[in-house]
């Protein structure tokens, strides 16, 4: 049977050529330069196999060869996913195009990345996050329900110089070359740009609502080719604007259209509310934001964070298999990436906080383990970022992943294992980071109910997981997608005829 999730040591094993290595990254470096300009111009699916091949080549670890080798079956098998690399080389404008695969691709997960945190691992004793998520300014002109930036009591953000330095170390030192970019509303603050302009060789994919884009704006972006904006949506227009304000929705979809003649890479951020979650998992609406030019979507679950939050909000357990197949089907039917913060723990290997995969830095400075868990024991103010993964409280929220009963469809400590999360609180006795952050830990009406949706998600998702109803983010080699309800086929889907089974069946794990 095909092993779907390896282990984390066995991943992030490091894959390299000693003294050769550097001259070898060179060496593709140039060839993929090449590569990508030609295919721009001329696509082939097998020259894009190639591309993937010479990524397969500088892969710094045994997780990057297997994914580099799953990318070739993909384009193979003309898999959604080609037509979506289809998109980026043929419609962006070149310098996007190139940044995105360079910065993303190669610096990001292949290349120099994978052999920065084997060294870092050496030095330090743990491996540092691939993606550090960075609220830039708690500044924003709206005031958007279950967003947490209102809650920061921030009289001045951290300055251009911190933030410099806090880049340099993770890119120099942890090979991090992935920065999300978060607020507030990161275009409130001019210098973000500035510093996406000094870090070129960086990715920053910049949630925002969107109102602060201007054709001067978008010039800009061009120009840099490394800043990929991600549109705040909470549904169509009703849905949406009830959320954001009215007007939003149409706004959105202006700034997108705006993006998509300039040849930018741009998606979306989708809140998933148990009120809204028919219309946002729904296959019109999912077309819809395809069409519209977005290259990637985010399904991110209301967090019942802050004073007061409302745990009705969260979707309840049914609305979790719905969120997750609605996830799968669009990432394997459309030429969009599409990404559940939760329901793709199987492809994280677990929980993604505490510097396993991630760390957030708030716009004061406390380093938390996950961008909704607003707890903290260090400051990039008093310490490095090195520092703060080192701490106690990281390492443990790092070493518990993945939890005893191995069930990664339940990664959140926050709503799936509240328990866990407690139990760092009460051992660790973090700060809040701002007032009210522990409510979800600490006042009594709210756990009751967080502990009963855990229970409920429980009882669903076990049997799911025992099961094996479930996928990692693409089909493994010689497997084919068929639908949402029946995952995957070692048989080419093919009507009537084609094989049916659910998730990891014996026949398909032959």
């Amino acid at each position: 049977m095909k092993t779907r999730v390896e282990k984390q040591s066995t991943v992030w094993q490091s894959n390299s050529m000693g003294c050769f290595d550097k001259l070898k990254l060179k060496l593709n470096n140039f060839v993929i330069d090449q590569t990508i300009n030609y295919l721009g111009h001329n696509f082939n699916k097998q020259k894009l196999i190639n591309l993937a091949k010479i990524f397969e080549k500088i892969a710094g670890s045994k997780g990057g060869i297997n994914h580099a080798r799953r990318m070739q079956w993909l384009f193979e098998s003309e898999h959604p996913h080609l037509y979506w690399w289809k998109k980026i080389l043929t419609e962006l404008h070149p310098n996007c195009r190139n940044k995105w695969i360079k910065n993303f691709f190669v610096n990001g997960y292949y290349g120099d990345n994978l052999r920065k945190r084997s060294e870092f691992n050496e030095k330090n004793g743990f491996f540092p996050p691939t993606v550090l998520l960075a609220s830039i300014t708690k500044n924003c002109n709206f005031h958007c329900k279950g967003c947490w930036a209102h809650e920061y009591d921030v009289r001045e953000d951290l300055t251009k110089e911190k933030w410099r330095e806090i880049f340099t170390e993770a890119r120099d030192v942890m090979g991090i070359h992935i920065f999300p970019i978060v607020g507030g509303e990161p275009f409130c603050r001019k210098e973000f740009l500035e510093l996406c302009e000094e870090f070129n060789d960086c990715t920053f994919i910049t949630f925002t609502n969107g109102s602060l884009i201007t054709e001067k704006t978008v010039e800009k972006l061009k120009k840099l080719g490394n800043v990929q904006p991600m549109f705040s949506l909470g549904g169509m227009r009703e849905n949406n604007d009830k959320i954001r304000g009215e007007g939003c929705f149409d706004m959105v979809m202006k700034k997108m259209d705006m993006l998509k003649k300039a040849g930018i890479f741009f998606g979306s951020s989708i809140t998933v509310t148990r009120e809204n979650c028919d219309e946002v998992t729904s296959d019109e609406f999912m077309k819809m934001l395809s069409d519209k030019g977005c290259l990637w979507s985010w399904f991110f679950h209301y967090v019942p964070i802050g004073e007061n939050p409302d745990v009705d909000l969260v979707p309840d357990a049914k609305q979790r298999q719905q969120i997750l197949k609605a996830v799968y089907n669009a990432r394997n039917t459309l030429p969009m990436m599409t990404v559940d913060f939760w329901g793709d723990g199987p492809e994280m290997m677990g929980c993604i906080a505490g510097g396993r995969q991630y760390i957030h830095v708030n716009p004061k400075g406390d380093v938390e383990p996950c961008t909704f868990v607003h707890l903290a024991t260090h400051n990039v103010n008093n310490c490095t970022l090195t520092e703060a993964l080192a701490a106690p409280f990281m390492r443990a929220i790092r070493d518990g992943i993945p939890y005893d009963d191995g069930n990664m469809l339940r990664p959140c400590m926050i709503v799936d294992r509240p328990d866990i999360l407690r139990k760092y609180y009460e051992e660790f006795k973090p700060y809040e980071t701002h007032e009210k952050a522990a409510d979800y830990l600490t006042n009594p009406e709210i756990t009751a109910k967080i502990d009963k949706y855990s229970s409920d998600v429980k009882e669903i998702l076990d049997v799911d997981w025992r099961n094996n109803l479930w996928m990692t983010i693409f089909p493994l080699e010689g497997e084919y997608y068929v639908d949402r309800d029946t995952f995957c086929s070692t048989e080419k889907p093919n009507g009537e005829n084609a094989h049916k089974c659910t998730g990891l069946c014996a026949e398909c794990g032959k």
